[in-house]
């Protein structure tokens, strides 16, 4: 099946660019075809006017297809709120594997996309989230680069953070200085962590659970008491979480000083991936809180958390910086818990 350069189709007709019987593998973040006409692949990580990243997990047939010199051409589209912008042919520039799983493929599009749709295709043309591009190689200097750009400059003659925390920690305090808001919400972070080993750093704002590391360990593990009946480990560790936890706190809470509007709603996949579509996947593991598979999404001006518990229905939060990037929510047709502009 042809379709146009550029132009605006139906997700089922993006698929069936790969042609009469092709297989299908959705994903949070992607929905892969492979078919005997070719593959294709819908994403949101388009990050400039050639370059497409998209994460995984990647069906066996994709990767092997992809990764395994010629095969059928790969036809790519950028996901839209509603429906799919064809962005042509495309070839891998670089696989990143991790621990021998293919965990990110680079893409690089065979004809460049106009600046003119760089916006409609949910790209920044000015960058935006650069911060996004040190993932997930240097948490700490993407939550620096997050803070900074969300924040705005920091206050000066911030109190240093005190000794005896490892660096992540430290990096945290450093940029929270003159910024309480990072420092409270649904998650909270201590000062100073408590002693012994764990160590308490944090807990959740309505005190059912603290926020635990190993003492002694430059990067710890972070767990959390109180979840469950025993200490339960994050996905990732300590650098990467306090990135997390500051994007969780941008979506999820409603300060009233009206930093971050926004709002919350029960959704199905299909009105998930609407809200998602204009915004990156943050490229590190899900968090466990506050739903046991939780995946968050970010662009210039926008943060989605969306946490998944079963297969059907999604916990969303998104929060901005400015209302007017919220009012494409209006039109998805949710029956929001709450929503505030």
């Amino acid at each position: 099946m042809e379709i146009r350069l550029w132009s605006v189709v139906a997700e089922s007709a993006a698929l069936a660019v790969a042609g009469r019987g092709a297989r299908v593998h959705e994903t949070a973040d992607a929905v892969f075809a492979a078919g005997p006409d070719g593959t294709v692949v819908i994403a949101t990580g388009l990050r400039n006017a050639e370059d497409l990243r998209v994460d995984g997990p990647f069906p066996r047939l994709v990767e092997g297809r992809l990764t395994g010199g010629d095969g059928p051409a790969l036809h790519t589209f950028a996901r839209l709120p509603d429906g799919c912008l064809a962005l042509g042919t495309a070839r891998v520039t670089e696989a990143a594997r991790r621990r021998g799983l293919l965990k990110r493929l680079d893409l690089r599009l065979d004809t460049p996309l106009p600046e003119h749709l760089l916006t409609v295709a949910g790209t920044d043309a000015t960058g935006g989230a650069d911060w996004l591009d040190l993932l997930p190689e240097d948490p700490v200097k993407a939550l620096e680069g997050f803070v900074n750009d969300w924040y705005g400059d920091a206050p000066a003659g911030a109190a240093p953070p005190a000794d005896g925390q490892p660096e992540p920690l430290r990096a945290f305090h450093r940029l929270a200085g003159g910024r309480p808001e990072l420092y409270d919400g649904a998650l909270q972070i201590h000062q100073r962590p408590g002693p012994g080993d764990p160590r308490v750093f944090g807990e959740s704002g309505d005190g059912t659970f603290e926020l635990l590391i190993e003492a002694g360990a430059e990067d710890p593990h972070v767990y959390y008491r109180g979840l469950s009946d025993q200490p339960l480990r994050e996905r990732e560790r300590l650098s990467a979480y306090l990135l997390l936890l500051a994007l969780t706190r941008v979506a999820m809470d409603r300060p009233p000083e009206g930093l971050a509007p926004g709002g919350m709603a029960f959704a199905d996949r299909a009105q998930a991936r609407r809200i998602v579509a204009p915004l990156k996947r943050v490229p590190l593991r899900p968090l466990r809180w506050p739903c046991a598979r939780t995946r968050i999404y970010a662009g210039p001006d926008t943060v989605a958390l969306v946490g998944e518990d079963d297969a059907d229905w999604f916990e969303v939060y998104v929060g901005a910086r400015d209302p007017s990037a919220l009012r494409r929510l209006r039109r998805i047709g949710l029956d929001w818990a709450s929503f505030e502009t």
